[in-house]
């Protein structure tokens, strides 16, 4: 059973300054696939699905889905990875990583914070001694007498 993507193709087209439900045909299709592969991507990262038990809930957090979104968004505008061109006097080049579908650097550390795996994402205690107990057994450090 595959996944289903972690954000809906409704919110790419309004993304992409589209109303809810625009998208047809082809351009349907490559919205739902660039989301699949984007999912498939972010859920690598996290090492979770982030899908509830029946299957069809998504248990992402929002930044999640926004993650995903921002990689498919990416992937759809440019779905062939052109760096750039150019026409006459006109030229265009995209950024060296807008080419194909990926994860910034800043995007993993998101999805990875959102899954739990990075320090500083979890709760964590620290145990110290206490100020009640009786002094150390012995110094550990004893001064040399020459």
């Amino acid at each position: 059973m595959s996944l289903p993507p972690l954000a809906p193709v409704a919110e790419l087209e309004r993304r992409l300054g589209l109303a809810p439900g625009t998208l047809a045909g082809t351009d349907l299709v490559r919205a739902g696939v660039a989301l699949e592969d984007a999912s498939a991507l972010v859920r690598a990262e996290a090492g979770t699905d982030w899908v509830a038990e029946d299957g069809v809930t998504i248990t992402a957090p929002p930044v999640v889905a926004t993650v995903v979104l921002a990689a498919a968004l990416r992937a759809y505008r440019n779905p062939d990875g052109y760096s750039g061109e150019s026409v006459g006097d006109y030229a265009y080049q995209y950024a060296r990583e807008a080419t194909s579908m990926y994860l910034t650097a800043a995007e993993v550390t998101i999805v990875q914070r959102a899954a739990g795996k990075l320090a500083g994402s979890g709760v964590y205690t620290v145990r110290t001694p206490s100020a009640y107990a009786g002094p150390p057994a012995a110094d550990p450090f004893p001064a040399v007498t020459a």
